[in-house]
């Protein structure tokens, strides 16, 4: 039950700061137009200081492209790989990855069942991305619970600032104390009855599905962004982050009414990938 109203436990989503570590730079507009020869001169130099490995761009064609086959029948990881591909094309401007077949990709998205502390990792010599099946399995419970948290959360905030907000507005009537009381059950009921529909809908409409197609669209596109050839960026914020997230996903309202999910590469991430293949393309 919503009592007075209640503080409601909020168990945000983490982001590990970071601290004692130089931020990862950005390449600026300059860097990204110089010559190939400059390029191929510089390669070690740029490499060490945007944080670039030319040796995980296994899965690039000569004219820098990705033809990316799902083996996985899982119909939500297509669509999470297909966000991803459309988050990097989008960002880039270009089509860098494309979608591929069975017998003609150069990298496989698939499922593993090793039991691993990670979610998912790149494998350069296997030209593979790898998805820890039992973290994806477990994520539909995890992700429901973080996103009732978070709508109890918001529905017992609103109640309160209204509650207090009508309070201040009546406090001169003498019948405060009945008005107030009865605009207090009013919401206690309307906020009840809200947490509870998007209980339900977010197991019966496939909310918390949803979210996970989401969740894992940004997961492989951080491992997308490996087989470009970047680095783990030491910038919290940047989808290259090595404990990049997507808060997002456990917001009901958010998730609901998205189509397309949250693309959270910003401006280091694809500025260092775009320099990435510059690189790459100097090599060719």
């Amino acid at each position: 039950m919503v009592t007075a109203l209640v503080t409601a436990v909020v168990l945000p989503l983490t982001t590990l700061a970071t601290t004692g570590q130089a931020a990862t730079l950005t390449p600026s507009a300059a860097v990204l137009k110089q010559s190939k020869s400059y390029y191929r001169t510089n390669a070690g130099s740029l490499a060490s200081r945007y944080g670039l490995n030319y040796a995980s761009q296994t899965a690039l064609t000569r004219n820098e492209t990705t033809r990316v086959y799902v083996a996985s029948n899982d119909a939500q990881v297509k669509k999470s790989a297909n966000l991803a591909i459309s988050y990097w094309n989008q960002k880039l401007g270009r089509k860098v990855f494309v979608t591929g077949t069975k017998y003609n990709h150069n990298m496989t998205i698939s499922m593993t069942a090793q039991n691993t502390s990670a979610d998912a990792w790149w494998r350069p010599a296997q030209h593979q991305i790898v998805l820890e099946q039992a973290d994806y399995s477990q994520q539909l419970g995890s992700i429901r619970n973080k996103m009732i948290n978070q709508s109890t959360t918001t529905a017992v905030n609103t109640a309160n600032q209204r509650i207090t907000a009508y309070g201040h507005a009546i406090a001169h009537r003498a019948n405060f104390a009945h008005q107030y009381n009865a605009y207090r059950a009013t919401q206690i009921n309307s906020a009840q009855k809200q947490i509870a529909s998007q209980k339900r809908n977010i197991v019966g409409q496939k909310v918390d599905v949803k979210a996970r197609t989401f969740k894992y669209a940004n997961i492989i596109a951080h491992e997308m962004g490996h087989s470009l050839g970047l680095k783990h960026s030491a910038n919290a914020k940047d989808a290259m982050a090595a404990n990049s997230s997507t808060p997002n996903i456990y917001n009901y309202s958010k998730v609901k009414s998205s189509k397309n999910g949250f693309n959270t590469l910003d401006k280091t991430d694809v500025n260092r990938a775009k320099l990435a293949l510059r690189v790459h393309d100097a090599h060719y």
